[in-house]
């Protein structure tokens, strides 16, 4: 294994514009050139909903390991986002949204841990505002 086929994470994100610029900024800080990206709508919402069998998410992230070997996986929720209905399926209940995403990076934590058993699972839920949550 060459250590430039390597890299040390892969992060499974949101398409959504609104927190790229946010995003990139701490992976390229955290991870300095050396992190995969998966980006859907969503993000985590397509390793629960889509199934084992034809789970896009999950194939990506075979192929991100069995190519790059990252160590973590880097799972990356962000509030109003458009797949889940926006913070308005909350009651624009900010708490309620948060307790969400926690479940649902919880379940995909399990999953990941199924098909990735050495890789280290970073949650994390960003904020419109760019700030950063460790869940």
């Amino acid at each position: 294994m060459s250590p430039h086929n390597t890299c040390e994470a892969v992060a499974v994100r949101c398409i959504d514009f609104r927190i790229q610029k946010f995003l990139n900024a701490y992976l390229d800080e955290k991870f300095p050139g050396s992190y995969d990206c998966l980006s859907l709508a969503g993000g985590v919402k397509h390793l629960l909903d889509d199934g084992e069998e034809y789970n896009t998410a999950l194939h990506n992230l075979r192929i991100s390991h069995s190519l790059h070997y990252p160590s973590r996986i880097v799972l990356i929720q962000h509030e109003d986002c458009g797949a889940y209905g926006g913070c308005v399926a909350f009651e624009n209940d900010f708490e309620k949204e948060l307790a969400f995403h926690k479940q649902q990076m919880e379940q995909a934590e399990e999953l990941l841990k199924q098909h990735f058993p050495e890789a280290s699972i970073e949650k994390l839920l960003i904020r419109l505002s760019g700030e950063l949550l460790s869940i």
